[in-house]
């Protein structure tokens, strides 16, 4: 299997920043697959890669990931504006490797939201698998924080996010929250998988040559906080408690702020202005570095703004190298990490925007140090329990191949597919229109007839088509047989297979296919004979081969043996054959009915029929 990875923000540990794209693409090759990561030039990553650009890129295997790094330098320091450039730039250079590179499946990993689009892009024009990774809620989180308050941007963002997650075969969130947000989308739970964040045991866990940054004595209480000093960190808080504790005279407590950020400028000038000076600063430090600092501290600090959509919603690197470390915890937020934190004993939990509660808890430790070794006992075990990065990556990979395995295409017919019922829902626009109003006026609401059907692999989608049938009932409340519920309306576009127009959208959306076997019901699936479940292994079509030569005048055993035939011998062009004989069958329309009923029998099996109460969509 060869994966596509993109990560704008990638980093090796030789970087201060996290890791996590790394270590699962390590562990992708582990497995025998091949990685090429595509990514940016990040204030605080590092590649691996060391050869000049040339045209904007660079090339280089580092680790056995194949790495193409565009020079496009971000930090998070950077303005609005420059970001949002640098994320558009990145997205349209993303394209292009995904439109040009050979691979079997794209994996983007968000954050920017953008990282989406190449995926988008690489599952409906070349059809190729595509899982997407959900590291933070867009917009949810930026609206929350009101760091975005352009309604036009939160739109924007909002159909980007809708398109992302409903164009991926799969995705993956790294904290409960965000696949519940997922989910609230209108994914199926089933094609989520929630992957947090993993500990790193072979960097953190027996680092040698402890340190403490300068200012900090041996016998100081040394609390740490690593990572970007931004809006979303809420260090403010931070210098809240250090007040707190010079009030109380406790300078034997030390804060360390390790890593650079947008605001560190204005954290760094308030500490000088309140003669802060238990409060140290430290420039980021690269994995191997930052292992040492945790070695000689004595509790890790995670910190977030008080922003309930991070409560449940964010899967923080730190937290994860603290425990890989050994290292107490003071969390300073709700949500699933403060629960794990009471649950396991690996640290303390304090209410939000309290500084005198944080404080509180730091001198309590600070004067019980005794409790720390337990504490850090307790830290690695929830580590190596829940969050052991080789069990993690294991899922990783398996979620991969697994949407490999299941979501095979061909690319050409999959861009045929996508270009053909784009033309044709816009040339048909108006004929549509008059469709849906005929039905409306006819028939009432809704206009559409759903139903869950099976498609690629018997994985169910909803099938739209225009209503044809009325809802009437008799006096038991059963609905009445179809001929009797069929309309004038509801004859003519079945006999035209005008009913049928509206998958075109299922077309576009990737659940169907211009050409391949009609989908059925879902309560067919255990029905089928092993040959005749052979028809699922193709997506399911508007038209197919078995609809060209019989359609429902032919009996279902016929029906299927000529499904698994196309499955056999299907190719593009066979696909070009069936459209141009289906239009001339639907001019002479042939086959349209079973024995001059309205609708096929209901399939039971090879060795029996009955009626059908549903419309079957055959």
């Amino acid at each position: 299997m060869r994966v596509l990875y993109f990560h704008q923000h990638f980093s090796t540990p030789k970087g201060s920043t996290g890791i996590r794209s790394y270590e699962m693409a390590r562990r992708l090759i582990k497995a025998g697959h091949e990685v090429t990561m595509v990514c940016g030039s990040y204030g605080g990553g590092n590649t691996g890669l060391e050869s000049s650009f040339r045209r904007g890129r660079r090339e280089g295997v580092v680790d056995g990931i194949s790495i193409i790094e565009f020079d496009l330098a971000y930090s998070n320091s950077d303005g609005f504006l420059k970001r949002s450039l640098m994320f558009l730039l990145f997205a349209l250079r993303s394209i292009w490797v995904a439109m040009t590179r050979q691979y079997d499946v794209v994996f983007a990993t968000t954050t920017p939201l953008t990282a989406g689009i190449p995926g988008i892009f690489a599952r409906w024009l070349r059809g190729k698998a595509f899982v997407f990774e959900v590291r933070d809620l867009w917009p949810e989180l930026p609206k929350a924080m009101g760091v975005i308050k352009n309604p036009v941007v939160l739109w924007l963002m909002s159909v980007l996010e809708w398109c992302s997650y409903h164009s991926a075969h799969r995705l993956v969130a790294l904290a409960p929250g965000m696949a519940e947000g997922i989910e609230s989308r209108g994914i199926p739970k089933e094609r989520i998988a929630m992957i947090p964040n993993g500990c790193d045991f072979d960097i953190f866990a027996d680092a040698t040559n402890p340190w403490r940054p300068e200012g900090v004595a041996e016998a100081d209480f040394l609390a740490i906080f690593t990572g970007t000093h931004g809006m979303a960190n809420g260090l403010g808080a931070v210098l809240d408690v250090a007040a707190e504790l010079k009030s109380r005279g406790r300078d034997d407590i030390k804060l360390a702020l390790v890593g650079d950020g947008k605001l560190k400028p204005e954290l760094v000038d308030r500490a000088r202005r309140e003669g802060l000076s238990n409060v140290v600063f430290h420039d980021p430090v690269d994995k191997q570095r930052l292992a040492g600092l945790m070695a000689g501290a004595d509790v890790g600090l995670q910190i977030l703004a008080n922003v309930p959509a991070f409560y449940f919603g964010t899967s923080p690197n730190k937290f994860f190298d603290y425990i890989s470390a050994g290292l107490p915890v003071i969390n300073n937020y709700p949500g699933w990490l403060e629960r794990l934190l009471e649950e396991s004993g690996a640290g303390v939990a304090v209410p939000p925007d309290n500084a005198g509660a944080f404080a509180d808890a730091l001198i309590d430790l600070a004067d019980h140090r005794d409790r720390l070794p337990a504490m850090s006992r307790a830290a690695s075990e929830l580590g190596q329990q829940r969050f052991d990065r080789d069990a993690l990556g294991g899922t990783f990979v398996g979620w991969l191949e697994e949407t490999f395995a299941t979501n095979r295409s061909q690319p050409m017919k999959r861009a045929f597919d996508f270009l053909a019922s784009v033309a044709a829902l816009v040339l048909l626009a108006p004929i549509l229109l008059v469709l849906a109003i005929m039905v409306r006026w006819k028939l009432g609401g809704p206009v559409l007839f759903t139903q869950e059907r099976p498609g690629l692999d018997g994985r169910s989608f909803k099938m739209m088509k225009f209503r044809t049938m009325t809802d009437e009932r008799d006096e038991n409340g059963e609905l009445l047989p179809d001929e009797k519920r069929l309309t004038p309306l509801g004859r003519f576009l079945r006999s035209t297979s005008l009913d049928e127009l509206p998958e075109l959208f299922n077309v576009l959306k990737g659940d169907m296919s211009l050409v391949g076997p009609r989908p059925l019901l879902m309560e067919y699936l255990p029905l089928y004979s092993e040959r005749q479940a052979r028809r699922h292994e193709v997506r399911p079509g508007i038209t197919g081969w078995a609809q060209i030569n019989g359609r429902n005048a032919l009996s279902w055993e016929e029906k299927f043996e000529l499904d698994v035939w196309y499955v056999e011998n299907r190719t593009l062009w066979l696909d070009i054959k069936i459209l141009f004989l289906t239009v001339l069958k639907v001019i002479k329309r042939d086959g349209i009915s079973h024995g001059g009923e309205a609708t096929m029998p209901r399939f039971t099996g090879s060795s029996g029929e009955e009626r059908c109460d549903s419309d079957p969509g055959v």
